[in-house]
């Protein structure tokens, strides 16, 4: 709950979803696009340079066109947590750094900063709220406060899927900036998105290309940033500085693993790595 209440408790009227169910079928395996969204940023640069230059007027943890830059310290990969994660920036507004006009939504995260610090402490109040945060609850839904997304992806057999996505917002917010929050979901990841036709395209090759000969006898490589994780003050899970890593991608085909060689449910690991609970009764 400590992620999740940044997006579902920030303000004392909470969240809906708006618009419509927007449905589309990917010719895809169902894992790619949770990983993808999970914890790969460093996809960001490269495969939406083109959305990026049309959409992006703030900065985002320091990413950049051709990924010629990245600030490390300004995001972290969330894992460990029954693999659940999130992929989070850290200053408190470049959720809406994807909004050709970000103004009506910067000022409406000034004027309710003192309520969310309040209900969610100084940390989550000043850093997490606001800023664009990748949230996965395993094994197949995610949302994304900032780009303001809710997506669940629906497996229709081991090369396709029909991802459900629809807009959210906090009821606070007033009847304008939901509208553009609807308007901006759509041009970014909606069904004829800027970026969800990048991932799409992408997506679909990927799965094409793993049934080849040779790639089906080679392993999936992902060892960015392995060996730089650990706990830190005031955040649960096992975590690595930055959004360009490939920690939170580890975790979740671990724990696919872990339940495909389960015999039972009971025989699935339980673990939540850091717990702030654990590290208050040690303190006490």
């Amino acid at each position: 709950m400590h992620n999740l209440d940044v997006w579902l408790d920030a303000l004392p009227s909470g969240t809906s979803l708006v618009g419509e169910t927007q449905k589309m079928v990917l010719n895809t395996n169902w894992k790619l696009p949770v990983e993808n969204v999970c914890g790969d940023g460093y996809h960001l640069g490269w495969a939406h340079a083109g959305a990026m230059m049309a959409v992006q007027p703030m900065d985002l943890s320091g990413l950049s066109v051709g990924n010629s830059s990245a600030n490390l310290e300004g995001g972290l990969s969330v894992a460990g947590l029954n693999g659940h994660m999130a992929l989070t920036s850290l200053d408190g507004v470049s959720g809406y750094a994807f909004y050709p006009d970000p103004k009506p939504m910067l000022d409406y995260l000034e004027a309710n900063r003192p309520t969310a610090i309040e209900r969610l402490g100084k940390a989550r109040g000043e850093q997490l709220w606001g800023s664009q945060i990748n949230i996965t609850i395993f094994p197949n839904l995610q949302f994304l406060p900032g780009l303001n997304w809710f997506r669940v992806y629906h497996p229709k057999g081991p090369g396709q899927i029909e991802q459900w996505t629809w807009a959210m917002v906090e009821n606070e917010m007033p009847e304008e900036i939901r509208a553009t929050i609807l308007d901006n979901q759509c041009l970014t990841f909606g069904l004829a998105g800027l970026f969800d036709n990048d991932d799409g395209d992408n997506l679909a090759a990927c799965t094409e290309q793993s049934r080849g000969w040779r790639t089906s006898q080679m392993d999936v490589y992902t060892n960015m940033a392995l060996g730089r994780s650990g706990a830190r003050e005031g955040f649960p899970g096992d975590i690595a500085a930055g959004l360009v890593s490939e920690h939170n991608q580890r975790y979740f085909y671990r724990r696919w693993q872990e339940h495909m060689q389960a015999s039972s449910w009971s025989d699935v690991p339980a673990y939540n790595l850091n717990s702030l609970a654990s590290r208050e009764a040690v303190d006490a």
